[in-house]
């Protein structure tokens, strides 16, 4: 009995020095990845906004010349405008093991409809919004580090300068010009459809066009719109992906 008390305090002092010992060899760990120098790059975020959701991708690289695995990296970014959060991308977990570097892209995304449920003006009109960017990760898969920084940045609207104009009829078909300018830094791609309505706010006709149109790029298109029913006022949705993004009157009352 005295031989296996004597042995489970081994252990158990073994077992603490262990448990001490680990922010040790963390630090170290830390230090050494520090001495490397040039041991860890982040690209400049690119965003898509294609089929109603908004697409950022990051692209970074990571020496893990530590003794310990670097695990559950990942990258959490919000967005606010003002004091609310309209946004946030949480990019998925990857994972360095110790001695090896990875190369790859952080990716996430987020519903438009999601965003404009919070601020319906993005789309149409420009800002300054605010941002906090987290960056986590692990090492040894037990002692977690958090890296933040916050800055404010210019969103430029995808639909600046949207104009919806009434051209013609031509018995069977209601004509508008729509004309867009993408002052957002990421292009724009997917349905954009064009919706009338008669003075009973019934529909009448509607009609969709694939737009792709790159960041600062101007985009002008008719729309032919074939109708059940003639008027000459009304009023005329556009959508994009589902989303509405104007409304308005049209013709004489």
């Amino acid at each position: 009995m005295r031989h296996t008390n004597r042995a489970l305090r081994l252990i158990i002092a073994i077992l603490w020095i262990a448990v001490l010992m680990l922010p040790v060899t963390v630090a170290l760990s830390l230090l050494k990845l520090l001495e490397g120098g040039n041991i860890a790059g982040i690209g400049e975020p690119s965003l898509t906004l294609s089929d109603g959701n908004l697409f950022m991708s990051i692209p970074f690289r990571i020496n893990n010349t530590g003794f310990y695995d670097i695990s559950e990296v990942c990258i959490n970014i919000e967005i606010y405008n003002g004091a609310e959060k309209i946004a946030e991308f949480s990019t998925q977990r990857v994972n360095i093991p110790a001695g090896e570097m990875a190369a790859s892209n952080l990716s996430a995304s987020v519903s438009l409809e999601d965003l404009l449920s919070k601020d319906g003006k993005l789309l149409t009109n420009d800002t300054e919004l605010n941002a906090s960017v987290a960056f986590h990760f692990r090492v040894a898969h037990v002692i977690a580090f958090k890296i933040a920084k916050n800055f404010t940045f210019h969103w430029g609207a995808p639909f600046s300068n949207l104009t919806i104009q009434h051209v013609s009829c031509n018995g069977t078909h209601q004509v508008f010009s729509v004309s867009i300018f993408n002052n957002a830094p990421f292009p724009i791609s997917g349905p954009l459809r064009l919706e009338i309505l008669n003075p009973s706010n019934i529909t009448v006709g509607s009609m969709e066009q694939q737009i792709d149109v790159p960041s600062k790029g101007l985009y002008q298109g008719l729309f032919e719109v074939p109708v059940s029913e003639l008027t000459n006022n009304g009023t005329v949705r556009l959508y994009f992906a589902d989303i509405l993004i104007r409304e308005e009157r049209w013709g004489s009352p």
